[in-house]
């Protein structure tokens, strides 16, 4: 099959504007076109390269939003940034690009798809979760983008990676369930798994090592997991807390650390790469998620994929998600957090019988089961089309 994949970074992660999605379409492409399939990637210069590029046999056209022409504030306003992609789309030199295509998958709203609809080029939009407005600043944004959801999706198929997902386009978009299927996400078992623990952290930072990995903004909760170190401490004072990951909130979290009296046993590391991600995955005792949002958590099938047990708030799909291999708390409760985490990390045969769970819950989410999945389904859509 000849499939266009239209996404807003490729490949992951030279810049991480979105990480948990640029992994996710990253590990996609490249694990349809094991299968065989023509893979082609229609993108922006937000991670820089050329507009023509190869990345492992995987052609990429890279294209113009105003954005990269006027800077980052002003080109995104009103998401303007996306309506001028979606247009630019449209110009002949852009289509020539992907007119010959059996699929396109959109991973981003542009609002324009008509446009493929007329010229018989069955569209797939891949959702993830709703996302609200969390200040005023969002009445700038929010609306606009997603009423160009609203328009997408029902000019499209819908892929959603969880049923809570399914249950937001539902309310939120008035879409028909029958118009929506759920794939989750896979985790790649080569990049992510036990031999990537590393002796050389845990001298670093100790024998009892906490991880987050996410993005530093408000609806991850980060703070409640600040909060519960207060407690933590005082029970198991060589405790560490790695954070990755960067946002608008980052600074704040810093200061909070700070304020709270326990920076000496948090560490910021910022963006890493999945290389540095893996070793600390597989080298911590536990993965800690206190997100209240999420259309599916990839991190968790990443922990979970390094034997890492993780505790998550008692909030869907994560609570779900880690089945036997961890246990949730009460959202927003750092008091519970601390007390769910001091229980573990003091009574390890408990961590140990969740860790041996880890891995049998993790094969149902390998990527070369996932892609076969997106494969059948695509190609179901491809023989409706033709009728």
């Amino acid at each position: 099959m000849k499939i266009t994949i239209i996404t807003p970074v490729f490949p992951y992660p030279k810049r991480g504007v979105f990480p948990g999605s640029e992994r996710f379409i990253e590990n996609l492409a490249l694990y349809l076109k094991k299968l065989g399939n023509d893979i082609k990637i229609i993108t922006t210069f937000w991670n820089g390269g050329n507009r023509y590029e190869i990345f492992n046999n995987i052609q990429i056209l890279r294209i113009l939003e105003l954005k990269s022409i006027i800077g980052n504030y002003l080109g995104s306003f009103f998401f303007l940034h996306y309506i001028t992609f979606g247009l630019n789309l449209f110009r002949k030199k852009n289509y020539n690009f992907y007119k010959n295509s059996d699929v396109i998958l959109l991973n981003l709203p542009i609002g324009f798809t008509r446009f493929f609809n007329k010229r018989k080029i069955p569209l797939v939009s891949i959702f993830f979760h709703y996302v609200p407005r969390e200040n005023k600043l969002g009445l700038l944004y929010y609306p606009i983008y997603h009423l160009l959801e609203k328009k997408q999706y029902r000019n499209s198929y819908v892929i959603t990676i969880s049923n809570s997902s399914k249950i937001d386009l539902v309310k939120y978009y008035n879409i028909k369930e029958e118009s929506i299927k759920v794939i989750p996400i896979g985790v790649d078992t080569d990049n992510f798994n036990l031999t990537k623990s590393s002796i050389e952290l845990r001298k670093i930072y100790g024998n009892s090592v906490l991880l987050y990995s996410g993005l530093m903004v408000p609806r991850k909760r980060v703070q409640i997991l600040l909060k519960s170190m207060t407690y933590i401490i005082k029970e198991i004072p060589d405790i560490h807390l790695i954070l990755t990951g960067e946002g608008l909130q980052l600074d704040y979290y810093k200061k909070l650390a700070k304020a709270l009296g326990i920076q000496k046993n948090v560490s910021f590391l910022g963006f890493v790469r999945d290389e540095e991600l893996s070793k600390l995955y597989a080298s911590s005792d536990l993965f800690v998620f206190p997100s209240e949002l999420e259309g599916f958590g990839q991190v968790i099938l990443e922990a979970m994929a390094s034997e890492t047990p993780v505790i998550c708030a008692n909030k869907l799909p994560m609570s779900d998600l880690i089945e036997d291999g961890g246990i949730t708390f009460k959202l927003n409760d750092p008091k519970d957090l601390s007390e769910k985490i001091i229980n573990l990390l003091k009574n390890r045969h408990k961590l140990t019988d969740l860790k041996n769970n880890t891995i049998k819950i993790i094969k149902k989410y390998e990527w070369s089961n996932i892609a076969k999945t997106y494969q059948h389904y695509i190609n179901q859509i491809i023989k409706l089309n033709e009728k």
